[in-house]
């Protein structure tokens, strides 16, 4: 005798079979809910397979400012190797405060450099202000990396570092946020600038938790 399993419909849309298991969700979605929900409306964690493999989609891409990528000859090998100490240090304690900070996305890292390099110039105007960023999560990164610039723009005689300068702080600015524009997608929940950070500095990424989307 032949049987025929029936397939459970995607509790996401309840229209069509669900055949993708969402390790956010906990159960099998539709391929459709995939594509359209993942990293809008659903949190996706970094191991996710569907995940993975939407990341090499040329659409996905997010575009970077033109007026970073008018500065893209500034960011040669020498920029690279001249400022390679602070950019690590940037990039580490981005990785570092996503780990205290699971809910940080992309969109708040872009965010929080653009507010520094804000500020900043204000600094170099000699009229100082700081252009805080919106919401609690960017705020405690924002402190964070003000720390590390303003420690790194201070003299410091048993440091293995030279004094940074506001106009270096700027171009180091650009580059980060030209980098993290490059390797994130347009989608509002993208974690893949993150992601990036975390397995060029050897750092883990933050710890999977589950979406905040509430099953039909």
């Amino acid at each position: 005798m032949y049987t025929s399993a029936v397939m459970a419909s995607c509790p996401l849309c309840s229209d069509r079979a669900g055949k993708r298991y969402c390790p956010a969700k906990g159960v099998q979605i539709c391929a459709v809910c995939c594509g359209t929900l993942r990293e809008v409306e659903i949190d996706c964690p970094s191991s996710c397979i569907h995940l993975k493999a939407s990341r090499s989609y040329a659409a996905e891409k997010q575009i970077p400012d033109p007026q970073l990528a008018a500065k893209i000859h500034k960011f040669d090998k020498k920029f690279l190797h001249d400022f390679s100490p602070i950019l690590d240090a940037v990039s580490k304690s981005v990785v570092e405060e996503r780990l205290t900070s699971p809910w940080l996305v992309d969109r708040d890292v872009i965010e929080v450099y653009k507010c520094l390099h804000t500020t900043m110039k204000t600094l170099a105007s000699g009229i100082y202000y700081e252009s805080l960023p919106d919401g609690p999560v960017r705020i405690s990164l924002f402190r964070r990396l003000k720390a590390l610039l303003d420690e790194r723009m201070q003299p410091d005689p048993s440091a293995d570092h030279g004094v940074l300068k506001v106009s270096e702080a700027l171009d180091v600015l650009d580059f980060l946020t030209f980098v993290a524009q490059m390797n994130s997608s347009v989608r509002p929940r993208s974690r893949g600038y993150l992601d990036w950070l975390s397995t060029m500095s050897g750092m883990p990424a933050a710890p999977e938790h589950s979406s905040g989307l509430i099953l039909p």
